[in-house]
């Protein structure tokens, strides 16, 4: 008697085209592919900072020869420190160097920092020289005149010892307020 043959029960015996390790290596290059593309992709996505754009920088008067002679750049200085004669010595110093200083005196309100106000925005130049000739100080636009000229500088705490100052003349235009005497 002769067996009957088994169907399905046989295993092939062709060898595979690629070895087992061959096709683990293809994968794990696979792998590595996509993991590249993914980081590469996400780093497209990420949001980025934008790049600096040049900023203008604000215009200054340094020079008070520069100022149109049209425009009212008449200034007062005000003591706001409670040194005696500060607002003088600085007027005559600024005054000295050319600026159109045409009164000092004290201030109604004690402040803790230097100002320079100015009431137009036509004037900001010349006020932010100013600020620089004085080595300190903030620079603000106010609502309206707050002294008879349209640029007021309020003199601070702040500015003794670090603002310019010289002894108050009377020899010219510059009009100093009673009892002031530059320290």
């Amino acid at each position: 008697m002769s067996r009957p043959q088994r169907v399905g029960a046989h295993r092939s015996t062709a060898t595979s085209r690629w070895p087992r390790w061959a096709i683990l290596l293809a994968g794990l290059a696979v792998a590595i592919v996509l993991a590249a593309i993914g980081l590469f992709a996400l780093d497209l996505l990420r949001p980025r900072a934008p790049e600096p754009v040049a900023t203008e920088q604000a215009e200054i008067v340094t020079d008070p020869s520069a100022i149109d002679p049209a425009l009212d750049a008449s200034v007062t200085v005000l003591d706001a420190s409670g040194e005696t004669g500060l607002a003088a010595g600085v007027g005559q110093a600024l005054s000295d160097s050319g600026w159109d200083v045409v009164a000092t005196g004290g201030s109604s309100e004690a402040s803790e920092t230097t100002v320079v106000w100015f009431d137009s925005e036509e004037l900001a130049p010349v006020a932010r020289g100013l600020a620089a000739a004085l080595g300190v100080g903030d620079v603000q636009l106010s609502d309206g005149r707050l002294s008879g000229t349209p640029i007021t500088i309020v003199v601070g705490p702040d500015a003794v010892g670090t603002a310019p100052s010289q002894e108050p003349r009377d020899d010219g235009e510059l009009e100093h307020a009673p009892g002031t005497e530059a320290p």
